[in-house]
């Protein structure tokens, strides 16, 4: 009766509710397919159960009170999961007063390099990559270790005029290191302090490398992330063999491709 007496209020309720009811009937159908469909977390403003009190009171993706301009962007639109886990490890660097620098070793595109940087543009944001695929020390090594035979032209769709234009920083802070890792180290580097590292660099070695150097320099309450943790076999095997002999215990995520979080102790 109210949507036929106040059709202008209650209409887009109406059909939003219809919409909502839709997809989760289409949701159930494509469950078990290779790409289903998924909600969107409570705090989004599109989710079908999105309480605005909650968020004003909590901030949702943000802090509340924080007047910086942070801003969110899309990765991958089949993986909202991991883009939702990295704003919210974000949003608890700040809210826990975390200080230190970003990176990411493995930067291909820069889909996550330029979520980092819009969400918190204020801190340095250093990436490091060959910017040009698998270096063929690594696909040896690779293979020497794990038997895993890589593609040695993949990931190599990339450069680092490309990542800088996709990423479009807001300021000075998004640095780019190409080069073998960690060879591609600068001088003077080893002195800086990391809120958060991201490793997505596939293979044991690079994977092996960017724990062994940034480890020591990640501030404690911080986060290393290694990406394709439940997918690739040299970065599963890296962070075993890493982590066997120390406190941290590997917390794997349910992201596309099984992302480790690990806080610093």
């Amino acid at each position: 009766m109210k949507l036929v007496t106040h059709p202008g209020t209650y209409g887009p309720v109406a059909l939003s509710r219809l919409e909502a009811a839709v997809q989760m009937r289409c949701a159930r159908l494509v469950a078990r397919s290779a790409f289903f469909m998924q909600g969107q977390m409570d705090i989004h403003p599109k989710s079908v159960w999105h309480n605005p009190a909650f968020r004003d009171q909590t901030g949702g993706f943000f802090l509340p009170g924080d007047d910086s301009e942070r801003r969110i962007v899309d990765v991958d639109p089949w993986d909202s999961v991991r883009r939702d886990m990295l704003i919210l490890l974000m949003r608890s660097l700040l809210e826990r007063g975390i200080e230190g620098e970003l990176a990411e070793l493995g930067v291909w595109k820069g889909g996550t390099a330029k979520l980092f940087h819009h969400y918190l543009p204020e801190r340095t944001l250093s990436l490091f990559d060959t910017f040009s695929g698998f270096d063929e020390r690594d696909v040896e090594a690779e293979k020497a270790k794990l038997g895993n035979r890589v593609d040695p032209t993949s990931f190599s769709d990339t450069s680092v005029g490309a990542v800088l234009a996709y990423v479009e920083p807001r300021n000075d802070n998004v640095v780019c290191y190409p080069g073998f890792f960690p060879a591609s180290v600068p001088p003077g580097f080893d002195a800086r302090r990391f809120a958060l590292v991201h490793l997505d660099a596939d293979l044991y070695d690079p994977i092996s490398a960017g724990l062994k150097f940034f480890y020591p320099r990640i501030a404690r309450g911080g986060y290393i992330i290694v990406h394709d943790y439940n997918a690739w076999p040299g970065a599963r095997r890296a962070v075993a063999d890493f982590f066997r002999d120390r406190p941290e215990i590997p917390i794997p995520m349910p992201d596309k491709s099984g992302s480790a979080l690990i806080v610093k102790l």
